[in-house]
Protein backbone atom coordinates (compact mmCIF):
# COMPACT_ATOMS: atom_id res chain seq x y z
CA UNK A 1 0.00 0.00 0.00
CA UNK A 2 2.88 2.26 0.81
CA UNK A 3 4.48 1.87 -2.50
CA UNK A 4 1.26 2.81 -3.90
CA UNK A 5 0.59 5.76 -2.38
CA UNK A 6 5.22 6.82 -3.36
CA UNK A 7 4.04 6.35 -6.79
CA UNK A 8 0.45 8.12 -6.88
CA UNK A 9 2.40 11.14 -4.80
CA UNK A 10 5.44 10.82 -7.26
CA UNK A 11 3.04 10.85 -10.83
CA UNK A 12 1.08 13.97 -9.21
CA UNK A 13 4.38 15.89 -8.61
CA UNK A 14 5.07 15.15 -12.06
CA UNK A 15 2.22 15.99 -13.78
CA UNK A 16 1.85 19.52 -11.35
CA UNK A 17 5.36 20.07 -12.62
CA UNK A 18 3.81 19.65 -16.39
CA UNK A 19 0.95 21.21 -15.98
CA UNK A 20 2.20 24.34 -13.97
CA UNK A 21 3.74 26.29 -16.91
CA UNK A 22 0.25 26.26 -19.08
CA UNK A 23 -1.53 27.41 -16.25
CA UNK A 24 0.91 30.11 -15.48
CA UNK A 25 0.86 30.87 -19.02
CA UNK A 26 -3.06 31.30 -19.32
CA UNK A 27 -3.65 33.25 -15.98
CA UNK A 28 -0.79 35.26 -17.75
CA UNK A 29 -3.48 35.89 -20.93
CA UNK A 30 -6.45 36.27 -18.66
CA UNK A 31 -4.65 38.83 -16.81
CA UNK A 32 -3.46 40.78 -19.88
CA UNK A 33 -6.77 40.54 -21.38
CA UNK A 34 -8.60 41.44 -18.04
CA UNK A 35 -6.34 44.28 -17.92
CA UNK A 36 -6.46 45.47 -21.77
CA UNK A 37 -10.30 45.31 -20.88
CA UNK A 38 -9.90 47.55 -18.08
CA UNK A 39 -7.88 50.16 -19.35
CA UNK A 40 -9.70 50.59 -22.69
CA UNK A 41 -13.10 51.54 -20.15
CA UNK A 42 -10.76 53.85 -18.41
CA UNK A 43 -9.80 55.49 -22.17
CA UNK A 44 -13.04 56.03 -22.63
CA UNK A 45 -13.80 57.69 -19.24
CA UNK A 46 -11.10 58.84 -18.05
CA UNK A 47 -8.33 59.51 -20.65
CA UNK A 48 -5.88 61.14 -18.09
CA UNK A 49 -5.81 58.36 -15.54
CA UNK A 50 -5.73 56.12 -18.25
CA UNK A 51 -2.20 57.49 -19.98
CA UNK A 52 -1.12 58.14 -15.57
CA UNK A 53 -1.63 54.45 -15.75
CA UNK A 54 0.70 53.88 -18.71
CA UNK A 55 3.55 56.02 -17.89
CA UNK A 56 3.62 54.93 -14.28
CA UNK A 57 4.03 51.64 -15.57
CA UNK A 58 6.24 52.20 -18.42
CA UNK A 59 8.29 53.94 -16.05
CA UNK A 60 8.44 51.40 -13.40
CA UNK A 61 9.06 48.03 -15.46
CA UNK A 62 11.93 49.88 -17.00
CA UNK A 63 13.37 51.52 -13.93
CA UNK A 64 12.89 47.93 -11.97
CA UNK A 65 14.75 46.01 -15.01
CA UNK A 66 17.92 48.26 -14.90
CA UNK A 67 17.65 48.12 -10.77
CA UNK A 68 17.75 44.11 -10.97
CA UNK A 69 20.32 44.04 -13.75
CA UNK A 70 22.62 46.45 -11.58
CA UNK A 71 21.84 44.00 -8.79
CA UNK A 72 20.25 46.79 -6.55
CA UNK A 73 17.46 45.08 -5.99
CA UNK A 74 15.95 41.41 -5.62
CA UNK A 75 12.42 41.74 -6.60
CA UNK A 76 11.96 43.10 -9.30
CA UNK A 77 7.92 43.28 -9.65
CA UNK A 78 7.76 44.26 -5.71
CA UNK A 79 9.42 47.69 -6.86
CA UNK A 80 8.35 48.30 -10.15
CA UNK A 81 4.50 48.11 -8.12
CA UNK A 82 6.07 50.31 -5.61
CA UNK A 83 7.28 52.72 -8.25
CA UNK A 84 4.26 52.68 -10.17
CA UNK A 85 2.12 53.11 -7.19
CA UNK A 86 4.17 56.49 -5.96
CA UNK A 87 4.16 57.99 -9.25
CA UNK A 88 0.21 58.09 -9.53
CA UNK A 89 -0.28 59.11 -5.91
CA UNK A 90 2.48 61.65 -6.05
CA UNK A 91 0.69 62.88 -9.85
CA UNK A 92 -2.80 62.63 -7.73
CA UNK A 93 -3.94 59.34 -9.07
CA UNK A 94 -4.56 57.63 -5.68
CA UNK A 95 -7.80 55.70 -5.86
CA UNK A 96 -5.52 52.65 -7.97
CA UNK A 97 -6.56 49.40 -7.20
CA UNK A 98 -3.32 47.48 -6.88
CA UNK A 99 -4.47 44.41 -8.19
CA UNK A 100 -5.15 46.17 -11.63
CA UNK A 101 -1.77 48.07 -11.33
CA UNK A 102 -0.16 44.72 -10.64
CA UNK A 103 -1.51 43.35 -13.52
CA UNK A 104 -0.98 46.14 -15.99
CA UNK A 105 2.79 45.58 -15.28
CA UNK A 106 2.56 41.81 -15.99
CA UNK A 107 1.04 43.07 -19.33
CA UNK A 108 4.15 45.57 -19.57
CA UNK A 109 6.76 42.64 -18.93
CA UNK A 110 5.14 40.54 -21.47
CA UNK A 111 5.09 43.51 -23.87
CA UNK A 112 8.47 44.47 -23.37
CA UNK A 113 10.18 41.18 -23.00
CA UNK A 114 8.14 38.91 -25.27
CA UNK A 115 11.31 36.24 -25.70
CA UNK A 116 11.41 35.03 -22.19
CA UNK A 117 8.02 33.88 -22.23
CA UNK A 118 9.22 30.93 -23.75
CA UNK A 119 10.81 30.11 -20.64
CA UNK A 120 8.22 31.42 -18.38
CA UNK A 121 9.44 29.68 -15.11
CA UNK A 122 13.02 31.84 -14.75
CA UNK A 123 10.94 35.13 -16.33
CA UNK A 124 8.32 34.47 -13.87
CA UNK A 125 11.25 33.46 -11.23
CA UNK A 126 12.64 37.04 -12.33
CA UNK A 127 9.53 39.18 -11.65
Amino acid sequence: MEQIVDFLQAFLQELLVLIAPIVAGFVSAALIALTKKWLAEIEASKPQLADAIKQAVSLAVQAAEQAGIAGLIEEKKAYALSIAESWLDQNGWEEIDLVILDAAIEAEVNKLYPKEEADSERFFASW
